[in-house]
């Protein structure tokens, strides 16, 4: 029986150990090449035990995102399939763990770039807020995700939106990064989170300002009275 037990658990163990590096890589922005991240997929497709296993579905999950966002420039065909590829593992990790705040965003991004905003993906960023509201890992790509349907989003699901910014700014790391999704975002959007971040941290609040007006973005944020600059610096 452990001669058996060992046949069956050690390969997926190491399969699901070089899958959680490549994932865990991903997630921290690192870049993998494409030949790399396909080879991990054909490992997860041939390899994926039939047992409910939330982390190694997940980790399908992540490299055909990142397959699927490497192949946008190689044509239609290329992001058709993967893009099929990418919603199959989706569909799999939820089943499996229907908690999964990430696999529900995946889900929205993908039908919404196919049909666009529909009540249906609607309920799929509803499920990713309501089981991941304060994961700022996820809260990164989901505030770009969201904010491009900001305009049609019922008041709840944007007051989310906003809650999810907010939350962002004040982890006190992404200010660059944070000035860049405000900049992209709709003018509604961005007047929203303006007023929300009246209940932001003092010290998230001034540092925004700040690379806001470095950036050359003139809006005026709760509580944080910017100096006017030197001559030279204008």
């Amino acid at each position: 029986m452990a001669v058996t037990w060992g046949g069956f658990v050690l390969p997926i163990f190491k399969r699901q150990t070089a899958l959680n590096h490549v994932a865990t890589e991903l997630f921290k922005g690192r870049d993998f090449k494409l030949e790399t991240l396909t080879t991990e997929r054909q490992k997860v497709s041939t390899g994926t035990s039939q047992i409910c296993n939330p982390t190694e579905l997940r980790n399908a999950v992540v490299v055909n995102r990142a397959i699927l966002v490497d192949s946008i420039p190689l044509g239609q065909t290329a992001t058709d399939s993967t893009a099929e590829s990418l919603e199959n593992s989706a569909r799999s990790a939820v089943a499996c763990e229907p908690s999964d705040s990430f696999v529900w965003l995946t889900l929205f991004w993908l039908d919404a770039a196919k049909h666009g905003f529909t009540p249906q993906n609607s309920r799929y960023l509803e499920l990713s807020y309501a089981n991941g509201p304060n994961e700022g890992w996820i809260a990164y790509w989901r505030l770009q995700v969201a904010l491009a349907y900001f305009d049609r989003l019922p008041r709840e699901l944007s007051d989310s939106v906003v809650a999810d910014f907010v939350k962002l700014l004040d982890t006190q790391i992404l200010y660059n990064e944070a000035a860049a999704i405000f900049a992209a975002s709709p003018v509604a959007a961005q007047s929203r989170i303006v007023d929300a971040l009246k209940d932001a941290t003092e010290n998230s609040q001034l540092m925004f300002a700040k690379v806001l007006a470095r950036e050359g973005i003139n809006v005026s944020i709760p509580n944080a009275e910017l100096p006017d600059s030197r001559p030279w610096e204008r």
